[in-house]
């Protein structure tokens, strides 16, 4: 058996809490489950000492699980991606074949296993048994090429019978080689009624997706239409999917119908390329298709990708400019939202530039500015072609037109505006629009920001008395707050005595704040790494039971808990015991596993400051009070072992070693 490494003994001192801490409560929980269940079906360690592992959810996936200075990360195939139950499963299951003395083997860098968990995910749910990369298609096809022809019926006839997808798709070439089209695309519609019935009785939220509607045999009859040359038949069968599927669509929150509808649309698109349609024409059907999908379901395609000339642009253009002009005049538009609208407007500019038509372009997109409040398509427009000063024109009047009823649109313009001081390397310029942001909406994210920026101009604990201040108080010091409109930010500094002013008009009101702001102050004295003023402001959040009540939901307890263990380590326990006691009562093992972590942090905290008797009593309170509850009790009594291996099989392991 190999010697074992620095990493692979750092998997041996795990303890129950790093695998909560590295993969959350609720993947941990599910990852027990998956390794009880047997569910890893190969696991290996590799030469860089992590693991590597197939597991089974709803297909094959493959996971690596690594170790860094005692931290762990994982990469899957999974749609989590990383530090997944997967990879929790494949901890576990190590773990438990080297303490019952079982070798688990070192496998080579070029073994598939580790390949296939690299790859990460790729969007598609494959069995695993299929690599593309690993594709035998030449050398398959040099070996049927030698073979008779009676050969190769007898092998298709033999696998078309075994696998009911290939007998589909044979079944309907010989069908459409028989010229019985209508036979196959009235067959093709039957399936899709019945699939469209089966989404009404679908549950959207099964676990794992155990009743998932499949698309595939839909799948292949549209490729072996298109394989015998009848790509415009599917033209009309794509509108009909994508129609169907908006009525769906917003109960599909996982994408698993999405999914499914995409394979069958990368058919359609194929079949777009394929038919004998105009150009123009063709733009046009995928423009529509595209319009159809909210929901981002289609495939990245190369349609748009493809070598059309400058004519067949052209036609494209003017077709587009047509069918807008005629929404503009009918009630019921065409591109009824302005997303749609606007992605209408972004493919025509596309098209002007490759018809040869670029001087159109930021006319046509001054015109929609005004039209329809996209300032931001232009501006960057206008960067990107030199145009810095006329950019900073339309930032000013697109902010003063959408400020008031569009704020979104004109924080946008903002934070360009923002860019592009930021690339002058004007910091105080930088500095005076985040101090303009946080004190017009006041949160961590743009005190943080506000922060980076003033501290490179050397002006930070100045900005940051009167930040505190304002909402301590309520108030900035007399002569340093903009006093009524007419003393706008435009018109003057957010703080005159200390920045410049940005030139910018307002966006809206300012939001009103009621100090002093306990929640705000809270994140910052944490983001700050100070527990003095933690524990200070949540004295405060705990006495006021009016206001402080709406502030307590927007405060994490955990966080203030873990800033305030090692000075104030009695109210951090005491955060945690609460936060533990309203979970279990929750009487769901979920949130039992999430109590759980709490629970680790009070013996954790207690026997730091030697007051381990106090845990052992804290832990039979828990028992006795809630005796009945037998997941509880299991994961309690997970709480008795602080490695996942105790220290007694671990020193048997290494004596074997």
């Amino acid at each position: 058996m190999p010697s074992e490494s620095k990493n692979i003994d750092q998997f041996k001192e795990l303890k129950w809490s790093d695998l909560q801490d590295w993969a959350g409560e609720k993947a941990t929980a599910k990852g027990i489950k998956y390794q009880e269940e047997e569910r890893v079906k190969d696991i290996k360690r590799t030469s860089e000492d992590s693991l590597v592992a197939r597991v089974e959810g709803t297909i094959e996936y493959f996971t690596e699980v690594s170790m860094e200075n005692g931290k762990l990360s994982s990469i899957c195939t999974c749609p989590v991606e990383h530090d997944c139950k997967h990879g929790v499963a494949a901890v576990l299951e190590y773990l438990e074949r080297i303490e019952q003395g079982e070798e688990v083997s070192v496998i080579a860098e070029e073994d598939p296993l580790i390949a296939k968990a690299r790859r990460g995910y790729t969007g598609y749910e494959t069995s695993g048994t299929f690599d593309a990369d690993e594709s035998p298609s030449p050398i398959l096809r040099e070996y049927l090429k030698q073979l008779e022809k009676s050969e190769l019926i007898e092998i298709l006839v033999a696998f078309a019978q075994k696998d009911a997808k290939l007998g589909r798709y044979l079944r309907d070439r010989q069908n459409l080689a028989s010229e019985n089209i209508e036979g196959i695309i009235g067959g093709i519609y039957s399936e899709l009624e019945e699939l469209w019935r089966e989404t009404k009785g679908y549950d959207y939220w099964s676990y794992e997706g155990e009743n998932e509607l499949d698309f595939s045999d839909l799948q292949i009859r549209l490729e072996s239409l298109l394989d015998s040359g009848h790509p415009e038949e599917l033209l009309d069968i794509g509108k009909e999917l994508m129609e169907k599927y908006e009525g769906i669509e917003e109960y599909d929150e996982e994408g698993e119908i999405g999914t499914e509808i995409s394979g069958c649309m990368d058919v359609v698109f194929k079949a777009l390329s394929q038919s004998s349609l105009p150009a123009h024409k063709k733009m046009l059907y995928a423009l529509d298709i595209e319009l159809k999908d909210n929901y981002s379901i289609l495939n990245d395609h190369t349609f748009w990708k493809e070598d059309y000339t400058k004519e067949e642009w052209k036609l494209f253009v003017e077709a587009l400019k047509v069918r807008m002009q005629e929404a503009e005049r009918t009630e019921n538009t065409l591109y009824d939202s302005s997303w749609d609208w606007d992605y209408v407007v972004d493919r025509l500019t596309d098209a002007l530039g490759k018809a040869g038509l670029s001087e159109e372009i930021i006319p046509t997109c001054e015109l929609e500015a005004e039209k329809s409040g996209n300032y931001v398509r232009l501006i960057k427009l206008l960067l990107d072609s030199g145009q810095k000063e006329k950019a900073e024109e339309w930032i000013y009047r697109g902010i003063k037109e959408t400020g008031e009823y569009e704020s979104g649109t004109a924080h946008q313009l903002r934070q360009i505006f923002l860019g592009i001081k930021e690339k002058e390397g004007n910091w105080l310029s930088v500095t005076a629009i985040e101090t303009e942001e946080f004190f017009r909406y006041p949160h961590l994210a743009s005190y943080i920001r506000m922060q980076e920026a003033a501290a490179k101009t050397g002006k930070w604990q100045e900005i940051r008395e009167t930040a505190l201040q304002y909402l301590i108080e309520g108030k900035l010091p007399e002569g340093k707050l903009p006093a009524s409109k007419a003393r706008s930010t435009e018109e003057t500094s957010i703080l005159p005595e200390i920045l410049p002013k940005t030139g910018l008009p307002d966006i809206g009101s300012k939001k009103q704040i009621k100090p002093p702001v306990l929640d705000l102050l809270i994140k910052i004295a944490i983001q700050e790494k100070d527990p003095d003023e933690v524990v200070h402001w949540y004295e405060e959040l705990q006495k006021n039971k009016g206001e402080g009540e709406k502030y307590r939901n927007s405060v994490s307890e955990k966080e203030i808990a873990n800033i305030l263990k090692d000075k104030y380590p009695e109210i951090a326990i005491e955060i945690w015991k609460k936060l533990a006691d309203k979970l279990i009562s929750e009487t769901k093992v979920d949130s039992y596993q999430a109590a759980s972590v709490h629970i680790r942090k009070v013996k954790e905290t207690l026997k730091a400051i030697e007051k381990g008797t106090e845990w052992e009593a804290y832990l039979r309170e828990i028992r006795e009070s809630n005796k009945r509850k037998r997941k509880l009790i299991e994961i309690l009594d997970m709480m008795g072992e602080d490695r996942i291996i105790r220290e007694e099989q671990k020193q048997n392991i290494m004596e074997k070693v």
